[in-house]
């Protein structure tokens, strides 16, 4: 490149027009991890995953429980989404007396927070203009 030329804007140069941007944003997001990781949260959750390590049928148990939550929380049946829930709270009310169970689905459930409010926080702010 000549001197006196100006550098091409290329989205994909990340070393060249946007690198330093870039570096920046690389940087504060390990901060986040970081701080996330650090986080009492973070620690509970993980504290809860390993009491259940050694107990295969009860993790077993709990993927279910968590894929069929998911599953029916993904789904937009309003009336019959409530007689799911009430079945499904009937059927694994027992499971979730477990004091691992629960500790273990408390925990998910303020990580998952943590990241949502993370990931909401850059979507107020940054305006993609992703309605078509």
């Amino acid at each position: 490149m000549e001197k006196d030329e100006e550098k091409p804007y290329d989205f994909t140069n990340y070393y060249g027009s946007i690198g330093d941007t870039m570096n920046n944003v690389k940087q504060c997001t390990d901060h986040l991890v970081e701080a996330i990781v650090q986080s009492e949260e973070y620690k509970a959750y993980n504290e809860a995953k390993e009491a259940l390590s050694g107990n295969i049928e009860l993790c077993l148990k709990l993927n279910e429980f968590r894929e069929r939550n998911f599953k029916m929380q993904s789904s937009s049946d309003g009336e019959d989404l409530f007689d799911e829930l009430d079945l499904f709270e009937q059927e694994y009310a027992d499971f979730r007396k477990d004091a691992k169970v629960n500790a273990f689905l408390a925990a998910e459930l303020r990580m998952c927070r943590i990241t949502q409010e993370v990931n909401a926080s850059i979507a107020n702010v940054i305006d993609l203009e992703l309605i078509f």
